[in-house]
Formats: C-alpha cells, sequence, structure tokens
C-alpha cells in the first residue's frame, strides 16, 4: 500500500508541473503577441510623424484597371500661374545678383544637411544604373519623398500611381493589405527647383497622397508603361537665365537616364517655353508632354518622380546626380539636340589670317552701353570678327545656339543673355562685364563659377563709378556708392533691383578695358 500511495503521490507531482509549464507557454504566448501588436501600432505611428522626411511605404501592388471614369475626389484649387517675371527676350532679360549671394549661402549652408538624397535611393534601387529594370521596380509599391534639398524637393512614386488631372492629386492605389493606416498619408509638392517663398506661393501644389483602401482609388482611363516625371513650367521661366537653371537643365539631369521612355507631366503649363524648347524636349521623351492643368483624365504610371533635382546655377554636381551625369554630358546633349557642330574652340595659329569670332550681347535699356558704337569699333580693331546680337537675334533658339556654337569668345554686361555660353565650344571663353556697385560676387557666382564645369574659360571686367549712368543720378557720397547692400536692408529687394539693375547703364572706359580684351585675344592666339 504504501508502494501504490508514493507512486500515485508521484503522478500527482508531475501532472501539475505539466499543468504548469503549459500555463507558461501559453502566457509567453500570450505577451509575444501583445508586445507584436504594440510595436507594429508604434512603427505605423512612426510612420505617420515622419511624412516630411524620407519615407518608404513597402506595399502590394493592386492590378491596374481601366476603362472606367470615375469622378475625382475634390481637391482645393490651385494657385494661379505667376503673371508678374520681369523680363521675357534672351538678350534683354537678367538675373539678380544679390539675390543669387543669398540663394548661394543657402546652398552651402544646407548642402551638409540632407539625409539620404532621393536620386543616391534611386540608384541603390535601380542596382548601379540599370535603365532596364522597371519591371523589377514595380513589384513593389512605395512612396520615397526627400523635402531636405536646399534647391528644390522631390518624391518618387513606384507601384499604381494615379494622377487625377485638374485637381493636382497623384495618387498610389495600392496601399499595404496587412496592415492598412489609421488615416491617408499626404505629402504636398510644388515641382519647381527653387524653394524661395515667395516664389513658391506661384507654382501649383501637389498633393502626394496613398489610397486607404483600393476602391477609395479612381479607375484608369489612360494607361502609360512609362515612367511620368512632373515640373513646373511657373515660377521665373520665361527668363533666359531661369529657362536652363530652373528647368532645362535639372530636367535633364531627372529625365536622362529613362532615354526618352518617359511623360513629362507639366504643372503652370507655359506654352510659349514647351514651344521654344521643343528641340531640347523631344530629345528628352519620346512622347508629348501632359498639361495637367488642362486635362480631367486620370492618367496611369508604373512610376512617377514629381519635382526635378537641382543643384546650383547653371550647374550639376555630378557627385550627386543620377549616373554621375555632369555638364559636359549636358552640352553634349546640346550639342546632339542642336547639330552643333563644334566641340572644341579651334587653335589658332599666329601666322594664320583668320580672326578669332567674338559675339557681343547688346542689350536694349538696362544695363546697355551708352557708348556703343565705340566698344564695337575697338573690339574690331583689336583683330577679333565681330558679330552683334539683340533680343530680336536671340528669339529663335535653334539658329541662335549655331552662332554662339561658331565663336571663341562671347561677351555683354551682366545678364539672362551670357547663359548662351551653355552653346560655347570647350576652351572658348565668356566675358562678363560686371555693373556697379558691389555686385561682383552674385555676378561671378552666376556666370563666372558654372564655367569651369563648361570647360569654358571666364573673365571678368568689374566697371568703375565713373563708368555706370548712376554717377549721374547720385551725389558720390550717396548710400548706393558707400554702401549698396544698406539699399536692400533698409528699402527691400526691390528697390535694389531697380536701382543697380533696371536704372544702370555703363558707359565703358574704352582705353582700360582694352587691355583686359587684348590679354583674351592673346591667350586665344597661344593655344596649343
Amino acid at each position: 500500500m504504501r508502494s501504490s500511495d508514493s507512486f500515485s503521490h508521484q503522478n500527482s507531482r508531475r501532472l501539475s508541473l505539466a499543468a504548469l509549464c503549459g500555463c507558461l507557454v501559453i502566457v509567453t504566448a500570450i505577451l509575444t503577441c501583445l508586445m507584436d501588436s504594440t510595436s507594429n501600432t508604434i512603427a505605423s505611428l512612426s510612420l505617420q510623424l515622419s511624412s516630411y522626411r524620407n519615407v518608404s511605404l513597402h506595399m502590394v501592388e493592386e492590378p491596374n484597371t481601366e476603362g472606367q471614369d470615375v469622378a475625382a475626389p475634390k481637391v482645393p484649387q490651385a494657385l494661379k500661374e505667376n503673371q508678374g517675371r520681369k523680363e521675357s527676350s534672351a538678350g534683354a532679360v537678367s538675373t539678380s545678383p544679390s539675390s543669387t549671394m543669398e540663394e548661394k549661402k543657402l546652398d552651402e549652408s544646407r548642402a551638409g544637411n540632407q539625409t539620404v538624397p532621393l536620386q543616391q535611393q534611386y540608384e541603390e534601387k535601380q542596382g548601379g544604373g540599370d535603365d532596364s529594370s522597371y519591371e523589377s521596380l514595380a513589384k513593389e509599391s512605395r512612396v520615397v519623398c526627400d523635402f531636405t534639398a536646399p534647391r528644390s524637393d522631390t518624391c518618387w512614386m513606384d507601384g499604381d500611381v494615379r494622377v487625377l488631372g485638374k485637381s493636382s492629386l497623384v495618387m498610389l492605389a495600392s496601399p499595404p493589405t496587412d496592415r492598412a493606416p489609421t488615416h491617408n498619408t499626404t505629402w504636398k509638392i510644388r515641382p519647381y527647383p527653387r524653394k524661395w517663398e515667395s516664389t513658391m506661393e506661384l507654382i501649383k501644389e501637389l498633393t502626394v497622397t496613398v489610397a486607404a483602401e483600393p476602391d477609395q482609388a479612381p479607375r484608369c482611363m489612360v494607361n502609360h508603361s512609362v515612367p511620368a516625371v512632373f515640373f513646373s513650367t511657373g515660377g521665373f521661366v520665361g527668363n533666359y537665365f531661369h529657362d536652363f537653371t530652373d528647368v532645362i537643365i535639372p530636367l535633364f539631369m531627372t529625365s536622362r537616364r529613362f532615354n526618352g521612355e518617359v511623360r513629362l507631366v507639366v504643372t503652370d503649363f507655359n506654352h510659349q517655353f514647351m514651344d521654344k524648347y521643343q528641340q531640347i524636349l523631344k530629345q528628352l521623351t519620346h512622347y508629348p508632354a501632359i498639361n495637367l492643368d488642362a486635362d480631367d483624365r486620370v492618367h496611369c504610371f508604373p512610376h512617377a518622380h514629381l519635382g526635378l533635382f537641382s543643384h546650383r546655377a547653371l550647374g550639376i554636381d555630378s557627385s550627386k546626380s543620377p549616373d554621375g551625369i555632369s555638364m559636359s554630358d549636358f552640352r553634349s546633349f546640346l550639342r546632339k539636340s542642336f547639330s552643333l557642330r563644334r566641340a572644341h574652340s579651334k587653335e589658332i595659329d599666329l601666322r594664320s589670317r583668320r580672326k578669332p569670332r567674338l559675339l557681343l550681347i547688346l542689350r536694349k535699356g538696362s544695363r546697355s552701353f551708352v557708348n556703343e558704337r565705340e566698344v564695337m569699333r575697338m573690339v574690331k580693331g583689336l583683330g577679333f570678327k565681330l558679330i552683334t546680337a539683340g533680343p530680336e537675334e536671340t528669339k529663335n533658339i535653334s539658329r541662335f545656339a549655331q552662332v554662339v556654337n561658331s565663336v571663341d569668345v562671347l561677351m555683354g554686361i551682366h545678364g539672362a543673355g551670357l547663359a548662351n555660353m551653355v552653346f560655347l565650344p570647350s576652351n572658348a571663353t565668356v566675358v562678363q562685364i560686371i555693373p556697379c556697385c558691389g555686385l561682383a560676387d552674385g555676378c561671378r557666382y552666376i556666370f563666372g563659377e558654372p564655367a569651369p564645369d563648361m570647360g569654358v574659360r571666364y573673365v571678368e571686367y568689374e566697371i568703375r563709378v565713373e563708368e555706370s549712368s548712376l554717377a549721374e543720378q547720385y551725389p558720390r557720397d550717396h548710400e548706393v556708392f558707400r554702401n549698396p547692400i544698406s539699399i536692400q536692408k533698409q528699402q527691400g529687394f526691390n528697390e535694389f533691383w531697380n536701382i543697380f539693375l533696371n536704372k544702370q547703364k555703363v558707359k565703358l572706359d574704352v582705353p582700360r578695358f582694352r587691355s583686359t580684351l587684348s590679354q583674351v585675344l592673346q591667350s586665344i592666339k597661344h593655344q596649343k
């Protein structure tokens, strides 16, 4: 009996221990589930809080549907296109040295603040620049936005991207199926690469969003098999310098990698701009551009890039650009677009009778030559073959690009016409005449600093007070001469612009300037 009781007692203890272990296992499982749920909740919250940083949403792609017209959700009316631009002709327009100096400081101060640049993330996703890998990208649905770059905001979307025409809404129609967010994730972007508050207010805002449920997305009316690149032709477009700095160069840098298999989706649509640069645009895309302002259909894309990469005035930072694209690549692209013959400025033998060709940009009104004829006689007398171009000659960009490419020297008073330096052959020279007073740094930033990356030599001549028409308008002890920057601080930028850029003309000290131009001539004749 004792043996039987002992055996029964042992069995009872074993059963109790087994039950205790089973309870522990169940409790552990419950705690694990609770921790996973909490982790998912925290992750979702983190996603919402980081919506204005670089965000990657990994989602399941929803099959594309077409043929049904579904009304787009209502959104606020977009801002109107800028109607108050400074000037419009390539030979007569200009940029602001003062505002550009502030822009340069902003670029330098923010250069180290960017997280992982969007183009770098895209490079990594592309596997080192494989242009044929769009299908692999479409297997994932995601939105990546970068608002940290100093000049431009950009967003990249992979998956089922639906563009709701006039409503300015761009929607990713394939939300995550395993954990739908409590609220749509939304980004706001103005696709123009100049983040000045006063400028951005005039650029139409696009809303990038993710559908919370598949049935919230409108059905496709037009399906596209290629990516879309969104940009604005508002802002300062119409000013020749800004045409290239704010749109043409950034658009080349952003879309060139697609080798023409891309759709350009344009907001703040500027018909004059699109017509003027048709020869450039047709080299970037095989398809007609979409006017987002006038199209109320639902367009569907496998990928979309909103905004343009932009680095500096008339320049590209090849260490940051997709595939390491450089200004040398851009200039080669221009030569192809306009069938320009000269890649390099030819050597001139000292014994040769060939005269180096100099193109003089002649402005009308502000920053024009008071003694224009005297300047022209001096240029010819030095031994140059002189070609002159005013506002009318520069309107036809195709014809004028040929003229610029044919010369050895491009010369003019500071103004947007000097942006034609992009068409010069390598080793040619650009000569910038800088107005009075205190504008040298800004003028140098706009046209001097971009020159080396273009393979172009740069020479500047800063006029003295005696060479400025301002000497006849203000006494010599006036703040205009003693402390020009105080004008901007005390009276604002518009008055600064009005005095130093709109009211100023140049009466060149021809003997003094002749010395500068003689050095340019000697450098050309000694090329080897």
